[in-house]
């Protein structure tokens, strides 16, 4: 009896636990279900935190087994976020999105926690869109903005409507966008007018898909918090972040170094590019088998390799991780309609994110792994002092030996000879 009594009270326990959780960080998604394919939003609140929420900790699970996303990821203000992101086109399964390694001080204990909240599936829907951008955060004084919308199911034809602060040509009549299609709608605002309400409501099948349109909010920047344990996985780049305004026809690449700075070895290191910047932007590797101790290696990305970025702004970060470790790069490009008027004018230009990274005696690092096939050299070749003496006696042997050749003989006289000379 007293065993029941007890786990009846660990399960209190437990649930209360749950529901403290739940109040720290709270996930409100903008429709009740999603379909397979489907740009879901979220909006996260949550009480003040240690440290700032970042992408990479939002995760997705699909019957209980994890599945990448791209999610793209917005500080909003001071205790909340913005998040969206689109669901795998298979799913088969109860869907979660998890939020990791939260730190948070409750009643002035300091601790880590998770929280998740289940996702809830339409089967089979008649219209699947996603859109980019789900949220519209507005900057000072911006007029314009666009949105990208991809007709994944249901008819070609779309009915857009928005709040009379925002003006656009589409209302009159109904708007096409090719199944499996893209198309990029434009939009003009006037924040004097702007409500706290604000938003574009796009109608395909009969379904509702409602994306808010804000201004953006200044954020006070928190004091970082020292670091017991610094990041042993860390990128190694001349700056911090790759930010970039680019035309179409710009080719942007550059090689930065992942390092690992602790003191154990790291194993089964997989790198992602997390954020809408994966749309155009490929690396060169994806899988790293392990580094030793102080030991790095070289990661080249490229952004627009094939040139078909369209007029939009493309966010997110180079992530490494292991089971226990992850590394950030933020990425920041921005393309900008092409005003030359004529041709795309294509041009590469090279980053220069290398840095060379010299131990303290000077010398180059030994343990930087270079993936690219190393170039042969050949070694100096060293001739002791012995074998050139020996050469040059040799030499001179030789020398004295072919001069005494080209001499003539000297014919020597008999005393009979002599004696004849004389009497002559």
């Amino acid at each position: 009896m007293l065993k029941q009594i007890l786990y009846v009270l660990l399960g209190i326990v437990l649930i209360n636990a749950v529901w403290a959780e739940q109040e720290v960080v709270d996930i409100d998604f903008l429709k009740e279900g999603y379909g397979a394919g489907e740009t879901v939003q979220a909006i996260i609140s949550t009480e003040p935190l240690e440290r700032a929420l970042k992408a990479e900790q939002f995760e997705l699970y699909v019957n209980d087994i994890k599945k990448p996303i791209a999610p793209f990821f917005t500080h909003y203000s001071v205790n909340s976020y913005l998040l969206y992101f689109d669901l795998p086109m298979v799913v088969n399964g109860p869907v979660y999105l998890k939020v990791e390694k939260i730190l948070y001080k409750g009643s002035e204990v300091l601790k880590e926690i998770r929280v998740e909240k289940e996702i809830t599936i339409v089967n089979d829907p008649l219209s699947v869109l996603s859109i980019i951008p789900a949220f519209v955060v507005l900057g000072t004084n911006q007029k314009e903005f666009q949105i990208q919308i991809e007709n994944k199911k249901g008819s070609t034809g779309l009915n857009i409507t928005a709040s009379s602060s925002i003006a656009h040509p589409y209302s009159e009549q109904l708007q096409t966008v090719n199944l499996n299609g893209k198309r990029i709608f434009k939009f003009k605002v006037d924040q004097t007018k702007l409500g706290s309400d604000a938003h574009i409501t796009l109608n395909h099948n009969d379904i509702l898909y409602t994306i808010p349109v804000m201004q953006r909010q200044e954020i006070a920047q928190q004091q970082p918090q020292p670091s017991q344990t610094p990041a042993a996985l860390t990128f190694i780049a001349t700056k911090s972040e790759v930010k970039q305004i680019i035309q179409p026809g710009i080719v942007l690449a550059g090689t930065l170094s992942l390092k690992n700075q602790g003191n154990t070895s790291l194993d089964n290191i997989s790198l992602a590019l997390v954020g809408n910047i994966r749309a155009i932007t490929t690396i060169d590797t994806t899988f790293i088998p392990s580094l030793e101790p102080q030991q790095s290696v070289d990661i080249t990305l490229t952004i627009n390799q094939n040139r078909d970025a369209v007029p939009f702004l493309y966010e997110g970060v180079l992530q490494a991780a292991t089971g226990t470790e992850t590394a950030s790069f933020p990425l920041s490009i921005e393309v900008q309609e092409e005003t030359s008027g004529g041709e795309i004018n294509a041009t590469e230009v090279n980053l220069d994110l290398k840095q060379n990274e010299l131990p303290d005696d000077g010398e180059q690092n030994p343990l930087n792994i270079n993936l690219s096939k190393p170039t042969p050299q050949q070694a100096q070749k060293e001739y002791p002092l012995g074998l050139i003496i020996v050469t040059l006696f040799i030499l001179g042997i030789l020398i004295a030996f072919y001069v005494l050749k080209k001499k003539k003989p000297i014919k020597e006289e008999t005393f009979d000879e002599y004696i004849k000379k004389i009497r002559k």
